[in-house]
């Protein structure tokens, strides 16, 4: 690896990182920024849930408002918030939002400008007035979720390097508090031992009860010290740093759990891939983990049960081995009986000026069977043309599938492809194929018996 050209790159990221923060100010409404240099929102969540603020904005439906009555949705801005505005991945918190007349839902908060909180609120009762004073609380148990999630992610991301190699990179992330997401760069799926090794790493750190510590340094500083940056994230001359001790070390402006033991417990739901070079991990932690392998065991209990034995992977493949069984005899007596269907289509041929046809209706086949049965008249009749066709359910629907074979001294004077075509578009369908098999279907079933007779006229004509 090339680490002083690495480094090089990541000093030349940073800086376009800056100068994006002056471009998309252009992008940012006005009124906005005029909030944010009047009164740039204090975010207090780091410390605790809950504050104390006054509302210094208020808008419904994108227009500043003096107040919202009871049912009324909008924004609220706060000089002071616990409410963390989704950045980073991690989505806004959830909670209340309150005063002495009035009270409002929180249901998501995110960040308009670097130095502003939207607080997207309901309000349940009451009506809120800008300038009033409030009470802001965070919904606890999710953010403590969330939280959980937060740190997970950067226990994988050390877990992958370590399992994977140091080629591994954040590619991207959601942390909710039901679930995380996690993308990073690797050119092949994982292995089901590598996927077990990254959840015991993972749940080992868990265990050890590892403190979580944070810190605000200078970005330089944060990079000499051996914290991973993202490419994709803006940092200011002033950065957080989140550290697993002895584990990981990020920068990252995410809510963190104190110590690994408040994770509860690690599993992976699902690895793939998500684009070239780039794969995702779906895991849960927490009380979700739990009530996911809870979920896991009691079905498999189930299937114990179905099963008659305690051994249920023992008693499903020994199911599956009688299942093939089955469908093997069954598909052999399948043949069987279309063996014995086109011997009896065959003997009732039709001879039209020596050439003989065989147009029938059989209910109940897939095409593939139906192209097997169109096959079995072909060999037995030695020499002619045959046009079958059956009607299948599709769920509460019924549709009709059309097969034309032709043996191959007829195929010249009588394409099956161009004789399908024919009786295909009388039944209201279509179809085609080459000179010796074609293929086709109608959904207008009562049109098919009529198109199947007009075989014997369409060849006649033919003769002529």
């Amino acid at each position: 690896i090339d680490e002083k050209g690495f480094q090089r790159e990541l000093s030349r990221q940073r800086e376009k990182a800056r100068l994006s923060w002056n471009e998309e100010d252009l992008t940012i409404p006005s009124i906005y920024k005029e909030i944010a240099e009047r009164t740039p929102t204090e975010f207090t969540g780091y410390e605790g849930l809950s504050s104390t603020a006054r509302i210094v904005g208020i808008f419904k439906e994108g227009t500043p408002v003096e107040r919202l009555i009871s049912g009324e949705e909008g924004l609220l801005f706060l000089d002071r918030t616990p409410f963390y505005g989704e950045a980073g991945g991690q989505v806004g918190d959830k909670g209340i939002i309150s005063s002495d007349s009035a009270i409002a839902e929180v249901f998501d908060a995110k960040r308009p400008h670097k130095d502003l909180v939207a607080h997207y609120v309901r309000v349940r009762e009451g009506i809120i007035n800008l300038h009033d004073e409030i009470k802001a609380e965070v919904d606890s148990a999710l953010r403590a979720a969330t939280a959980r999630n937060h740190t997970a992610t950067h226990l994988l991301h050390r877990a992958l390097r370590d399992v994977l190699g140091e080629h591994v990179r954040q590619a991207g992330s959601l942390v909710t508090p039901e679930r995380l997401r996690f993308d990073f760069t690797h050119i092949q799926a994982l292995e089901e031992e590598e996927i077990e090794e990254i959840e015991e790493i993972i749940n080992s750190w868990i265990l050890q009860n590892i403190p979580v510590r944070t810190t605000i340094s200078s970005l330089d500083e944060a990079i000499r010290s051996g914290a991973i940056a993202l490419f994709d994230e803006r940092y200011g001359d002033t950065v957080r740093v989140v550290e697993v001790l002895g584990v990981s070390k990020e920068l990252c402006g995410g809510t963190h759990v104190r110590q690994t033991g408040d994770i509860g417990c690690f599993i992976i739901l699902s690895e793939g891939s998500v684009a070239s070079g780039i794969r995702r991990i779906e895991a849960l932690t927490g009380l979700n983990a739990y009530n996911h392998a809870r979920d896991s065991l009691k079905q498999l209990r189930e299937i114990s049960r179905l099963l008659s034995t305690k051994r249920p992977l023992e008693g499903l493949k020994r199911l599956l081995e009688e299942q093939k069984e089955l469908q093997a005899e069954l598909q052999s007596q399948r043949q069987k009986l279309l063996s014995i269907e086109a011997v009896a289509l065959a003997d009732r041929a039709r001879e039209i000026n020596g050439v003989k046809v065989v147009s029938a209706r059989v209910d109940g086949l897939e095409q593939k069977d139906l192209r097997i049965l169109a096959d079995h008249i072909r060999e037995r009749m030695g020499s002619g043309i045959i046009v079958v066709g059956s009607v299948i359910s599709d769920n509460d629907s019924k549709q009709a599938v059309l097969i034309a074979a032709v043996t191959r001294d007829l195929q010249k004077r009588f394409p099956a492809g161009e004789i399908l075509k024919e009786i295909a578009s009388r039944a209201g369908g279509r179809g085609g194929g080459r000179p010796d098999m074609a293929q086709g279907g109608t959904k207008e079933i009562d049109r098919l018996d009529t198109a199947l007779n007009e075989v014997y006229d369409l060849i006649r004509n033919r003769l002529k």
